[in-house]
């Protein structure tokens, strides 16, 4: 009985440990999310965007930065919150703003730390355009519409604090360019790859 009992208190944590959860830090190698971790980080999206408004295409560099804040609601399960400044350059014409999406997150487990990360998410944008070649003082042209992202990637918990994660994302922007009668269609499509660092806790 003495030597059941010492082996007993001996043998290994139960695989629950490896779950990361609030104020419990894992010490075996995490292998899921637990409900109510959160997270806050910035991230940033390089890209070619294609654009195509009424009978014009064209094809621009563009960036898009921001910050997320997520919230696990289930195990490996979150909903995301982010605000993004984006930059599509095109000469003295360059378009800026800002986007604001929700969505969520699920984390497919496939080793310690490591996570597939799937994600969507929708919202909307505002930003505006200089005329290209218009005298000093002309208004810009606003743009406006909504958004969705899409994408597809890993994310690494390389401790109970900190993760990295990088993907392939697409974010597509509907909506209008101008005002008024003036105002066309919009489509522009961004797709590039997605990389941030997280504060977990």
């Amino acid at each position: 009985m003495v030597s059941l009992g010492t082996v007993l208190v001996a043998a290994p944590a139960p695989a629950v440990a490896d779950v990361l959860v609030p104020d419990a830090p894992d010490t075996n190698g995490i292998r899921a999310i637990g409900k109510g971790i959160k997270e806050i980080g910035a991230e940033s999206l390089l890209v070619l965007n294609y654009a195509k408004e009424g009978d014009t295409s064209s094809i621009r560099t563009t960036n898009i930065t921001g910050l997320s804040f997520r919230y696990f609601i289930v195990k490996n399960l979150n909903l995301e919150a982010n605000v993004s400044y984006f930059y599509k350059g095109d000469n003295a014409a360059a378009r800026q703003g800002g986007i604001f999406t929700l969505g969520g997150n699920y984390l497919i487990n496939i080793g310690k730390g490591l996570f597939l990360n799937p994600g969507i998410a929708g919202g909307g944008f505002y930003g505006k355009q200089p005329i290209k070649g218009a005298p000093p003082g002309t208004p810009s042209l606003t743009l406006v519409g909504g958004t969705a992202r899409l994408g597809f990637g890993l994310s690494f918990y390389a401790s109970p604090k900190f993760n990295l994660f990088a993907r392939p994302e697409a974010v597509v922007f509907v909506g209008t360019v101008g005002d008024g009668t003036t105002s066309a269609s919009l489509l522009n499509v961004d797709g590039g790859f997605n990389v941030g660092m997280n504060y977990v806790f």
